[in-house]
């Protein structure tokens, strides 16, 4: 008879042990993997962070493009220097296929359609707003700032390209 109790305190001391093996494992293993998460959403939000600015960044860029091709089209039609670029000292719209400026009444946002390009007429709305600025720095210099908007989980964000236009003539 000894010898069956003998056995049958050894296996309740060795289930006693695996119940606290087990929960002192799972609480390593727990104090170890909450940290991995939280880098892992850091490192997500980061990236989503990263590609909205790069958007942004494009999409001022393009605004400075476009509002160069009206510059040049005025040029080549013979149209004085910035003769279809005033009236945006408050602000103006415009997008890729834009062949002049709109005046600012309100910053809609930017739509993305199926082709993947952004304008304000079809497509899925965006988190970007984008305004244009003209000013005359001189009769043959003008300031073009294109602003671009948004907001994130982290707060409002903008971005700002700025450029001069010359007057090639003079």
């Amino acid at each position: 008879m000894s010898r069956h109790q003998d056995s049958s305190n050894c296996n309740r001391r060795q289930r006693g042990f695996t119940l606290i093996e087990a929960l002192v494992a799972l609480t390593l293993l727990g104090v170890g993997l909450i940290p991995a998460f939280i880098q892992a959403s850091n490192s997500i939000a980061l990236a989503d962070s990263v590609q909205n600015s790069l958007v942004a960044t494009h999409l001022a860029q393009e605004g400075v493009e476009v509002v160069r091709a009206i510059r040049d089209d005025d040029w080549f039609a013979g149209s004085a220097f910035g003769a279809s670029l005033g009236g945006c000292a408050s602000g103006c719209l415009v997008q890729y296929d834009s062949p002049s400026l709109i005046p600012l009444t309100d910053n809609p946002a930017l739509k993305r359609d199926q082709t993947g390009l952004f304008n304000y007429d079809s497509g899925t709305a965006t988190i970007y707003h984008r305004m244009v600025t003209i000013t005359s720095v001189s009769p043959h210099e003008l300031k073009v700032v294109v602003s671009v908007t948004w907001t994130e989980r982290t707060g409002a964000k903008h971005f700002d390209v700025e450029d001069h236009l010359f007057d090639w003539l003079k």
